[in-house]
Protein backbone atom coordinates (compact mmCIF):
# COMPACT_ATOMS: atom_id res chain seq x y z
CA UNK A 1 0.00 0.00 0.00
CA UNK A 2 1.46 3.37 -0.98
CA UNK A 3 1.94 6.20 1.48
CA UNK A 4 0.15 9.33 0.28
CA UNK A 5 2.31 12.40 -0.02
CA UNK A 6 0.99 15.54 1.61
CA UNK A 7 0.74 18.69 -0.43
CA UNK A 8 3.79 20.87 0.09
CA UNK A 9 3.53 24.27 1.73
CA UNK A 10 4.56 25.91 -1.54
CA UNK A 11 1.75 24.10 -3.38
CA UNK A 12 -0.86 25.18 -0.84
CA UNK A 13 0.49 28.72 -0.84
CA UNK A 14 0.64 29.04 -4.62
CA UNK A 15 -2.83 27.71 -5.36
CA UNK A 16 -4.38 29.36 -2.31
CA UNK A 17 -3.10 32.73 -3.45
CA UNK A 18 -4.22 32.00 -7.03
CA UNK A 19 -7.81 31.11 -6.10
CA UNK A 20 -9.40 34.55 -6.50
CA UNK A 21 -7.74 35.18 -9.84
CA UNK A 22 -8.77 31.77 -11.14
CA UNK A 23 -12.31 32.33 -9.92
CA UNK A 24 -12.74 35.28 -12.26
CA UNK A 25 -11.39 33.31 -15.21
CA UNK A 26 -13.81 30.43 -14.57
CA UNK A 27 -16.72 32.86 -14.13
CA UNK A 28 -16.04 34.07 -17.67
CA UNK A 29 -15.90 30.48 -18.92
CA UNK A 30 -19.22 29.65 -17.24
CA UNK A 31 -20.86 32.63 -18.93
CA UNK A 32 -19.48 31.54 -22.31
CA UNK A 33 -21.86 28.73 -23.29
CA UNK A 34 -19.77 27.85 -26.33
CA UNK A 35 -16.77 27.09 -24.10
CA UNK A 36 -18.85 25.15 -21.57
CA UNK A 37 -20.66 23.17 -24.27
CA UNK A 38 -17.40 22.27 -26.01
CA UNK A 39 -15.88 20.90 -22.83
CA UNK A 40 -18.96 19.03 -21.67
CA UNK A 41 -19.48 17.44 -25.09
CA UNK A 42 -15.86 16.30 -25.07
CA UNK A 43 -16.26 14.79 -21.60
CA UNK A 44 -19.54 13.02 -22.26
CA UNK A 45 -18.38 11.71 -25.64
CA UNK A 46 -15.58 9.92 -23.76
CA UNK A 47 -17.55 8.88 -20.69
CA UNK A 48 -19.25 5.52 -20.04
CA UNK A 49 -22.77 5.42 -21.47
CA UNK A 50 -25.02 6.08 -18.49
CA UNK A 51 -27.96 8.44 -17.94
CA UNK A 52 -26.65 9.75 -14.63
CA UNK A 53 -22.91 9.48 -14.09
CA UNK A 54 -21.20 9.46 -10.72
CA UNK A 55 -18.28 11.83 -11.43
CA UNK A 56 -15.22 12.89 -9.46
CA UNK A 57 -13.67 16.19 -10.58
CA UNK A 58 -10.12 16.17 -9.17
CA UNK A 59 -8.40 19.53 -8.75
CA UNK A 60 -11.72 21.21 -9.43
CA UNK A 61 -10.27 24.69 -8.80
CA UNK A 62 -13.12 27.20 -9.11
CA UNK A 63 -15.49 24.38 -10.08
CA UNK A 64 -15.94 24.67 -13.85
CA UNK A 65 -16.47 20.96 -14.59
CA UNK A 66 -18.47 20.17 -11.45
CA UNK A 67 -20.83 23.11 -11.97
CA UNK A 68 -21.50 22.30 -15.63
CA UNK A 69 -21.98 18.57 -15.04
CA UNK A 70 -24.24 19.12 -12.01
CA UNK A 71 -26.31 21.50 -14.13
CA UNK A 72 -26.79 18.64 -16.62
CA UNK A 73 -28.11 16.31 -13.92
CA UNK A 74 -25.01 14.23 -13.22
CA UNK A 75 -23.88 13.39 -9.69
CA UNK A 76 -20.58 15.27 -9.55
CA UNK A 77 -18.17 15.80 -6.66
CA UNK A 78 -15.40 18.40 -6.97
CA UNK A 79 -12.31 18.15 -4.78
CA UNK A 80 -9.30 20.39 -4.37
CA UNK A 81 -6.30 20.39 -2.06
CA UNK A 82 -6.75 24.03 -0.98
CA UNK A 83 -9.60 25.46 1.08
CA UNK A 84 -9.39 28.70 -0.90
CA UNK A 85 -10.16 26.94 -4.22
CA UNK A 86 -13.06 25.02 -2.68
CA UNK A 87 -14.47 28.27 -1.30
CA UNK A 88 -14.39 30.07 -4.67
CA UNK A 89 -15.90 26.97 -6.34
CA UNK A 90 -18.83 27.14 -3.90
CA UNK A 91 -19.23 30.84 -4.62
CA UNK A 92 -19.27 30.23 -8.39
CA UNK A 93 -21.89 27.50 -7.97
CA UNK A 94 -24.11 29.74 -5.82
CA UNK A 95 -23.86 32.53 -8.40
CA UNK A 96 -25.07 29.98 -10.98
CA UNK A 97 -27.99 29.06 -8.73
CA UNK A 98 -26.62 25.57 -8.06
CA UNK A 99 -25.79 23.60 -4.94
CA UNK A 100 -22.71 21.51 -5.74
CA UNK A 101 -20.69 19.05 -3.70
CA UNK A 102 -17.20 20.49 -3.17
CA UNK A 103 -14.69 19.07 -0.69
CA UNK A 104 -11.12 19.70 0.44
CA UNK A 105 -9.20 16.52 -0.35
CA UNK A 106 -5.81 15.37 -1.60
CA UNK A 107 -5.77 13.74 -5.06
CA UNK A 108 -3.55 10.87 -3.89
CA UNK A 109 -5.62 9.85 -0.84
CA UNK A 110 -9.31 9.84 -1.66
CA UNK A 111 -11.89 9.51 1.07
CA UNK A 112 -14.22 7.32 -1.00
CA UNK A 113 -14.90 3.56 -1.01
CA UNK A 114 -13.61 1.31 -3.79
CA UNK A 115 -15.61 1.43 -7.00
CA UNK A 116 -17.49 4.66 -6.24
CA UNK A 117 -17.24 6.57 -9.52
CA UNK A 118 -18.10 6.04 -13.19
CA UNK A 119 -15.84 8.85 -14.33
CA UNK A 120 -12.85 10.77 -12.97
CA UNK A 121 -11.91 14.01 -14.71
CA UNK A 122 -9.35 16.76 -14.27
CA UNK A 123 -8.05 19.71 -16.24
CA UNK A 124 -4.52 21.08 -15.99
CA UNK A 125 -3.95 19.28 -12.69
CA UNK A 126 -1.60 16.33 -13.19
CA UNK A 127 1.40 18.54 -13.99
CA UNK A 128 1.21 19.88 -10.41
CA UNK A 129 1.09 16.52 -8.62
CA UNK A 130 4.10 15.26 -6.66
CA UNK A 131 3.17 11.60 -7.31
CA UNK A 132 1.06 11.28 -10.46
CA UNK A 133 1.70 7.54 -10.76
CA UNK A 134 0.35 6.88 -7.26
CA UNK A 135 -2.60 9.15 -8.01
CA UNK A 136 -3.41 7.06 -11.08
CA UNK A 137 -3.28 3.99 -8.84
CA UNK A 138 -5.59 5.60 -6.25
CA UNK A 139 -8.02 6.81 -8.92
CA UNK A 140 -8.26 3.29 -10.29
CA UNK A 141 -9.26 2.08 -6.82
CA UNK A 142 -12.28 4.39 -6.60
CA UNK A 143 -13.40 3.73 -10.19
CA UNK A 144 -16.20 1.23 -10.75
CA UNK A 145 -15.47 -1.59 -13.23
CA UNK A 146 -15.88 -0.07 -16.68
CA UNK A 147 -15.26 3.40 -15.22
CA UNK A 148 -12.92 5.82 -16.95
CA UNK A 149 -10.47 8.60 -16.23
CA UNK A 150 -10.11 11.64 -18.46
CA UNK A 151 -6.94 13.68 -18.04
CA UNK A 152 -6.63 17.04 -19.80
CA UNK A 153 -3.21 18.65 -19.53
CA UNK A 154 -0.24 20.05 -21.46
CA UNK A 155 3.54 20.04 -21.32
CA UNK A 156 3.78 23.18 -19.24
CA UNK A 157 7.09 25.03 -19.08
CA UNK A 158 8.17 23.12 -22.19
CA UNK A 159 9.95 26.29 -23.35
CA UNK A 160 12.47 25.84 -20.56
CA UNK A 161 13.55 22.50 -22.02
CA UNK A 162 13.28 23.32 -25.72
CA UNK A 163 14.97 26.32 -27.28
CA UNK A 164 12.61 26.40 -30.27
CA UNK A 165 9.61 26.68 -27.93
CA UNK A 166 11.50 29.34 -25.97
CA UNK A 167 12.04 31.31 -29.19
CA UNK A 168 8.32 31.15 -29.95
CA UNK A 169 7.55 32.38 -26.43
CA UNK A 170 9.95 35.31 -26.64
CA UNK A 171 8.36 36.41 -29.88
CA UNK A 172 4.87 36.06 -28.46
CA UNK A 173 5.77 38.03 -25.33
CA UNK A 174 7.22 40.83 -27.44
CA UNK A 175 4.12 41.09 -29.62
CA UNK A 176 1.93 40.93 -26.50
CA UNK A 177 3.64 43.97 -24.95
CA UNK A 178 3.78 45.88 -28.28
CA UNK A 179 0.01 45.48 -28.55
CA UNK A 180 -0.37 47.32 -25.25
CA UNK A 181 -1.66 44.31 -23.36
CA UNK A 182 -1.00 43.57 -19.70
CA UNK A 183 2.61 42.47 -19.14
CA UNK A 184 3.41 38.83 -18.51
CA UNK A 185 4.07 37.86 -14.91
CA UNK A 186 6.34 35.12 -13.61
CA UNK A 187 3.45 33.82 -11.49
CA UNK A 188 1.20 32.66 -14.31
CA UNK A 189 2.98 32.65 -17.63
CA UNK A 190 5.49 29.81 -17.76
CA UNK A 191 8.62 31.65 -18.83
CA UNK A 192 11.03 31.78 -15.88
CA UNK A 193 12.58 29.33 -13.46
CA UNK A 194 11.22 29.38 -9.96
CA UNK A 195 11.15 27.01 -7.00
CA UNK A 196 7.54 25.86 -7.32
CA UNK A 197 7.97 24.01 -10.60
CA UNK A 198 11.28 22.56 -9.41
CA UNK A 199 9.16 20.61 -6.90
CA UNK A 200 6.81 19.25 -9.60
CA UNK A 201 8.15 15.96 -11.07
CA UNK A 202 5.93 16.17 -14.15
CA UNK A 203 7.62 19.35 -15.34
CA UNK A 204 10.11 18.23 -17.98
CA UNK A 205 8.54 14.75 -18.31
CA UNK A 206 7.61 13.93 -21.93
CA UNK A 207 3.85 13.58 -22.00
CA UNK A 208 1.37 12.10 -22.82
CA UNK A 209 3.59 9.12 -23.65
CA UNK A 210 4.53 8.85 -19.96
CA UNK A 211 0.84 8.77 -18.97
CA UNK A 212 0.04 6.05 -21.49
CA UNK A 213 2.89 3.88 -20.22
CA UNK A 214 2.04 4.33 -16.54
CA UNK A 215 -1.67 3.63 -17.08
CA UNK A 216 -0.77 0.45 -18.95
CA UNK A 217 1.53 -0.48 -16.09
CA UNK A 218 -1.39 -0.05 -13.65
CA UNK A 219 -3.61 -2.32 -15.80
CA UNK A 220 -5.92 0.28 -17.19
CA UNK A 221 -7.27 -0.79 -20.59
CA UNK A 222 -8.59 0.88 -23.74
CA UNK A 223 -6.08 3.70 -23.33
CA UNK A 224 -6.63 6.48 -25.86
CA UNK A 225 -4.44 9.56 -26.30
CA UNK A 226 -5.49 12.62 -28.27
CA UNK A 227 -2.85 15.29 -28.73
CA UNK A 228 -3.32 18.86 -29.87
CA UNK A 229 -6.81 18.73 -28.40
CA UNK A 230 -7.94 22.19 -29.48
CA UNK A 231 -5.77 23.09 -32.48
CA UNK A 232 -7.63 26.38 -32.96
CA UNK A 233 -6.21 27.61 -29.63
CA UNK A 234 -2.62 27.65 -30.95
CA UNK A 235 -1.29 27.65 -27.42
CA UNK A 236 2.37 27.74 -28.48
CA UNK A 237 1.76 30.99 -30.35
CA UNK A 238 0.33 32.54 -27.18
CA UNK A 239 3.59 31.65 -25.49
CA UNK A 240 2.04 29.84 -22.53
CA UNK A 241 2.63 26.09 -22.92
CA UNK A 242 2.39 23.25 -25.39
CA UNK A 243 -0.96 22.20 -26.87
CA UNK A 244 -3.43 20.50 -24.56
CA UNK A 245 -3.80 16.72 -24.76
CA UNK A 246 -6.37 14.23 -23.50
CA UNK A 247 -5.66 10.79 -22.04
CA UNK A 248 -8.57 8.41 -21.56
CA UNK A 249 -8.30 5.06 -19.81
CA UNK A 250 -10.69 2.46 -18.44
CA UNK A 251 -10.73 0.18 -15.42
CA UNK A 252 -11.64 -3.36 -16.47
CA UNK A 253 -13.93 -5.61 -14.48
CA UNK A 254 -12.38 -8.77 -13.03
CA UNK A 255 -13.56 -10.97 -15.91
CA UNK A 256 -12.28 -8.54 -18.53
CA UNK A 257 -8.98 -8.20 -16.69
CA UNK A 258 -8.62 -11.98 -16.56
CA UNK A 259 -9.04 -12.26 -20.32
CA UNK A 260 -6.78 -9.27 -20.90
CA UNK A 261 -3.93 -10.59 -18.75
CA UNK A 262 -4.06 -14.12 -20.16
CA UNK A 263 -4.18 -12.86 -23.74
CA UNK A 264 -1.33 -10.46 -23.02
CA UNK A 265 0.70 -13.33 -21.58
CA UNK A 266 0.33 -15.56 -24.64
CA UNK A 267 1.25 -12.66 -26.90
CA UNK A 268 4.31 -12.02 -24.74
CA UNK A 269 5.65 -15.58 -24.96
CA UNK A 270 4.75 -16.06 -28.63
CA UNK A 271 8.38 -15.81 -29.75
CA UNK A 272 9.50 -18.51 -27.32
CA UNK A 273 6.57 -20.79 -28.15
CA UNK A 274 7.22 -20.30 -31.86
CA UNK A 275 10.85 -21.27 -31.39
CA UNK A 276 9.74 -24.47 -29.67
CA UNK A 277 7.30 -25.13 -32.47
CA UNK A 278 10.09 -24.88 -35.03
CA UNK A 279 12.18 -27.30 -32.96
CA UNK A 280 9.29 -29.76 -32.59
CA UNK A 281 8.54 -29.66 -36.31
CA UNK A 282 12.21 -30.22 -37.15
CA UNK A 283 12.50 -32.97 -34.53
CA UNK A 284 9.37 -34.79 -35.66
CA UNK A 285 7.25 -34.58 -32.47
CA UNK A 286 4.82 -32.13 -34.09
CA UNK A 287 4.50 -34.46 -37.06
CA UNK A 288 3.85 -37.37 -34.72
CA UNK A 289 1.00 -35.47 -33.13
CA UNK A 290 -0.42 -34.58 -36.56
CA UNK A 291 -0.30 -38.26 -37.51
CA UNK A 292 -2.37 -39.11 -34.43
CA UNK A 293 -4.96 -36.51 -35.45
CA UNK A 294 -4.97 -37.70 -39.07
CA UNK A 295 -6.01 -41.19 -37.90
CA UNK A 296 -9.15 -39.70 -36.41
CA UNK A 297 -10.41 -37.44 -39.24
CA UNK A 298 -11.13 -38.14 -42.94
CA UNK A 299 -8.28 -37.45 -45.36
CA UNK A 300 -8.40 -34.12 -47.15
CA UNK A 301 -10.71 -32.62 -44.53
CA UNK A 302 -11.16 -28.91 -44.15
CA UNK A 303 -9.79 -28.47 -40.62
CA UNK A 304 -10.05 -25.70 -38.05
CA UNK A 305 -7.15 -25.78 -35.61
CA UNK A 306 -8.76 -23.77 -32.81
CA UNK A 307 -6.25 -22.21 -30.42
CA UNK A 308 -3.54 -22.83 -32.99
CA UNK A 309 -0.85 -20.99 -31.05
CA UNK A 310 2.26 -20.80 -33.21
CA UNK A 311 1.05 -23.46 -35.65
CA UNK A 312 2.51 -26.66 -34.16
CA UNK A 313 -0.59 -28.57 -35.27
CA UNK A 314 -1.72 -26.57 -38.29
CA UNK A 315 1.61 -26.59 -40.13
CA UNK A 316 2.27 -30.38 -40.17
CA UNK A 317 -1.42 -31.15 -40.85
CA UNK A 318 -1.38 -28.84 -43.86
CA UNK A 319 1.81 -30.51 -45.10
CA UNK A 320 -0.10 -33.81 -44.94
CA UNK A 321 -2.72 -32.54 -47.40
CA UNK A 322 -5.40 -31.20 -45.06
CA UNK A 323 -6.96 -27.81 -45.79
CA UNK A 324 -6.11 -26.14 -42.48
CA UNK A 325 -7.13 -22.83 -40.95
CA UNK A 326 -5.51 -21.96 -37.64
CA UNK A 327 -7.34 -19.53 -35.33
CA UNK A 328 -6.06 -17.93 -32.14
CA UNK A 329 -7.01 -14.92 -30.02
CA UNK A 330 -3.35 -13.91 -29.49
CA UNK A 331 -2.34 -11.81 -32.49
CA UNK A 332 1.37 -12.43 -31.86
CA UNK A 333 0.81 -16.19 -32.00
CA UNK A 334 -0.82 -15.79 -35.40
CA UNK A 335 2.10 -13.68 -36.54
CA UNK A 336 4.56 -16.37 -35.43
CA UNK A 337 2.45 -19.17 -36.94
CA UNK A 338 2.63 -17.42 -40.31
CA UNK A 339 6.41 -17.21 -39.98
CA UNK A 340 6.61 -20.94 -39.24
CA UNK A 341 4.28 -21.84 -42.11
CA UNK A 342 6.40 -19.79 -44.52
CA UNK A 343 9.61 -21.42 -43.29
CA UNK A 344 8.07 -24.87 -43.80
CA UNK A 345 6.43 -23.97 -47.12
CA UNK A 346 3.10 -25.04 -45.58
CA UNK A 347 -0.21 -23.85 -47.12
CA UNK A 348 -2.01 -23.38 -43.77
CA UNK A 349 -3.92 -20.13 -43.30
CA UNK A 350 -4.20 -18.26 -40.01
CA UNK A 351 -6.84 -15.99 -38.52
CA UNK A 352 -6.80 -13.84 -35.39
CA UNK A 353 -10.13 -14.79 -33.83
CA UNK A 354 -11.94 -15.04 -30.50
CA UNK A 355 -12.91 -18.63 -29.67
CA UNK A 356 -16.17 -17.31 -28.22
CA UNK A 357 -17.15 -15.58 -31.47
CA UNK A 358 -15.61 -17.30 -34.48
CA UNK A 359 -15.73 -15.43 -37.83
CA UNK A 360 -16.94 -18.50 -39.78
CA UNK A 361 -20.30 -19.57 -41.15
CA UNK A 362 -22.19 -22.49 -39.64
CA UNK A 363 -20.87 -25.83 -40.87
CA UNK A 364 -17.66 -24.44 -42.39
CA UNK A 365 -15.33 -27.29 -41.40
CA UNK A 366 -15.12 -31.07 -41.68
CA UNK A 367 -13.06 -31.23 -38.49
CA UNK A 368 -12.18 -29.07 -35.50
CA UNK A 369 -8.99 -29.80 -33.56
CA UNK A 370 -8.30 -28.35 -30.10
CA UNK A 371 -4.95 -29.19 -28.53
CA UNK A 372 -4.45 -28.05 -24.92
CA UNK A 373 -6.94 -25.23 -25.40
CA UNK A 374 -10.07 -25.91 -23.36
CA UNK A 375 -8.29 -25.87 -19.98
CA UNK A 376 -7.04 -22.35 -20.74
CA UNK A 377 -10.50 -20.77 -21.20
CA UNK A 378 -12.56 -18.78 -18.74
CA UNK A 379 -15.73 -19.70 -20.66
CA UNK A 380 -15.02 -23.17 -22.09
CA UNK A 381 -18.67 -24.01 -22.79
CA UNK A 382 -19.01 -20.94 -25.03
CA UNK A 383 -15.93 -21.93 -27.01
CA UNK A 384 -17.11 -25.53 -27.42
CA UNK A 385 -20.52 -24.30 -28.55
CA UNK A 386 -18.85 -22.16 -31.23
CA UNK A 387 -16.67 -25.10 -32.31
CA UNK A 388 -19.77 -27.27 -32.71
CA UNK A 389 -21.52 -24.51 -34.67
CA UNK A 390 -18.80 -24.23 -37.32
CA UNK A 391 -18.54 -28.03 -37.69
CA UNK A 392 -20.38 -29.70 -40.56
CA UNK A 393 -22.93 -32.41 -39.93
CA UNK A 394 -21.01 -35.66 -39.83
CA UNK A 395 -17.83 -33.74 -38.97
CA UNK A 396 -15.36 -34.72 -36.25
CA UNK A 397 -14.12 -32.81 -33.24
CA UNK A 398 -10.81 -33.92 -31.72
CA UNK A 399 -9.91 -32.60 -28.27
CA UNK A 400 -6.58 -33.46 -26.65
CA UNK A 401 -6.03 -31.95 -23.23
CA UNK A 402 -5.40 -32.75 -19.59
CA UNK A 403 -6.06 -31.70 -16.02
CA UNK A 404 -2.84 -29.72 -16.14
CA UNK A 405 -3.36 -27.28 -13.30
CA UNK A 406 -4.64 -29.98 -10.97
CA UNK A 407 -1.64 -32.18 -11.79
CA UNK A 408 0.73 -29.29 -11.10
CA UNK A 409 -0.92 -28.59 -7.75
CA UNK A 410 -0.60 -32.26 -6.78
CA UNK A 411 3.02 -32.35 -7.95
CA UNK A 412 3.92 -29.27 -5.91
CA UNK A 413 2.14 -30.69 -2.85
CA UNK A 414 4.16 -33.90 -3.20
CA UNK A 415 7.36 -32.00 -2.44
CA UNK A 416 9.09 -33.25 -5.59
CA UNK A 417 12.45 -31.73 -6.40
CA UNK A 418 11.81 -29.32 -9.34
CA UNK A 419 15.46 -29.65 -10.44
CA UNK A 420 14.59 -33.16 -11.64
CA UNK A 421 12.50 -31.60 -14.39
CA UNK A 422 14.68 -29.06 -16.27
CA UNK A 423 11.89 -28.06 -18.68
CA UNK A 424 9.62 -27.06 -15.81
CA UNK A 425 10.55 -23.38 -15.66
CA UNK A 426 8.75 -20.53 -13.97
CA UNK A 427 7.25 -19.34 -17.24
CA UNK A 428 6.95 -22.60 -19.08
CA UNK A 429 3.82 -22.23 -21.23
CA UNK A 430 2.10 -20.36 -18.43
CA UNK A 431 1.90 -23.51 -16.30
CA UNK A 432 4.45 -22.58 -13.68
CA UNK A 433 4.83 -20.28 -10.69
CA UNK A 434 4.58 -16.89 -12.30
CA UNK A 435 3.48 -14.17 -9.89
CA UNK A 436 0.93 -12.57 -12.21
CA UNK A 437 -0.36 -15.29 -14.48
CA UNK A 438 -0.84 -17.88 -11.75
CA UNK A 439 -3.34 -15.64 -9.98
CA UNK A 440 -5.46 -15.69 -13.10
CA UNK A 441 -5.03 -19.35 -13.91
CA UNK A 442 -6.10 -20.14 -10.36
CA UNK A 443 -9.56 -18.87 -11.34
CA UNK A 444 -9.92 -21.04 -14.44
CA UNK A 445 -13.18 -22.97 -14.07
CA UNK A 446 -11.90 -26.34 -15.29
CA UNK A 447 -9.21 -26.57 -12.61
CA UNK A 448 -11.81 -27.96 -10.22
CA UNK A 449 -13.62 -30.47 -12.48
CA UNK A 450 -12.96 -34.01 -13.62
CA UNK A 451 -12.01 -34.28 -17.24
CA UNK A 452 -12.73 -35.67 -19.79
CA UNK A 453 -16.00 -36.53 -18.01
CA UNK A 454 -16.91 -32.84 -18.01
CA UNK A 455 -16.20 -32.50 -21.75
CA UNK A 456 -18.28 -35.56 -22.62
CA UNK A 457 -21.21 -34.27 -20.58
CA UNK A 458 -21.14 -30.73 -22.01
CA UNK A 459 -20.63 -31.78 -25.63
CA UNK A 460 -23.22 -34.55 -25.27
CA UNK A 461 -25.79 -31.93 -24.28
CA UNK A 462 -24.86 -30.09 -27.48
CA UNK A 463 -25.77 -33.17 -29.47
CA UNK A 464 -22.27 -34.48 -30.12
CA UNK A 465 -21.69 -38.24 -30.17
CA UNK A 466 -18.58 -39.67 -28.49
CA UNK A 467 -16.57 -41.97 -30.73
CA UNK A 468 -13.41 -42.24 -28.61
CA UNK A 469 -12.33 -41.29 -25.12
CA UNK A 470 -8.96 -42.60 -23.99
CA UNK A 471 -5.63 -41.71 -22.38
CA UNK A 472 -3.29 -39.84 -24.68
CA UNK A 473 0.47 -39.30 -24.59
CA UNK A 474 1.03 -36.01 -26.40
CA UNK A 475 4.28 -36.39 -28.41
CA UNK A 476 4.97 -32.67 -28.07
CA UNK A 477 5.13 -32.78 -24.27
CA UNK A 478 8.71 -33.56 -23.31
CA UNK A 479 9.44 -36.60 -21.17
CA UNK A 480 10.67 -34.64 -18.17
CA UNK A 481 7.39 -32.69 -18.05
CA UNK A 482 5.18 -35.76 -17.92
CA UNK A 483 5.66 -36.32 -14.17
CA UNK A 484 4.65 -32.69 -13.66
CA UNK A 485 1.69 -32.53 -16.01
CA UNK A 486 0.39 -36.04 -15.65
CA UNK A 487 -1.32 -37.93 -18.44
CA UNK A 488 -3.60 -36.32 -20.98
CA UNK A 489 -6.62 -37.59 -22.88
CA UNK A 490 -8.03 -37.63 -26.40
CA UNK A 491 -11.71 -37.19 -27.06
CA UNK A 492 -13.19 -37.69 -30.54
CA UNK A 493 -16.79 -36.70 -31.20
CA UNK A 494 -19.06 -36.70 -34.23
CA UNK A 495 -21.70 -34.15 -35.09
CA UNK A 496 -24.82 -36.06 -36.24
Amino acid sequence: MHIAKEASKSTLKFWGESARGYKEGVKKELKNRETSDRWIKLILDNAPEKDVLKILDIGTGPGFFTINLTRMGHDAVGIDVTEEMVQVAKENAEEQGLKCDFRVMNANSLDFPDGTFDLIINRVVTWTLPDTFECYREWRRVLAPGGRILVFDANHYANLFDEEKARIMRSAMREHVKAGLEPYTDHFDFHVRWTYWEECPMIGTPRPEWDRNMLFKLRYVNIIVQENLFPDEKREDRGTSGPMFMVRAEKPGQEDEDEYIVNEYWNAIAGTVSGRTAVMIAGGSAGSYAEEIAKRIPGGSKVLDLGTGSGAVAVPLSKMGFDVTGADRAFAMIEMAEVTAKECDAPAEFVNADAYDLPFEDGSFDAVVMRNVVWNLFHPEEALKEAVRVLKKGGRMVVTDGNWQAHIADWKASGADPSLFPNYKSRDLGLGAYDVIDKYYARLPLDAVSRPAWDKDVLGKMGMEVEECSAFEDPMITEDLRPVLGRGFVLVLRKP
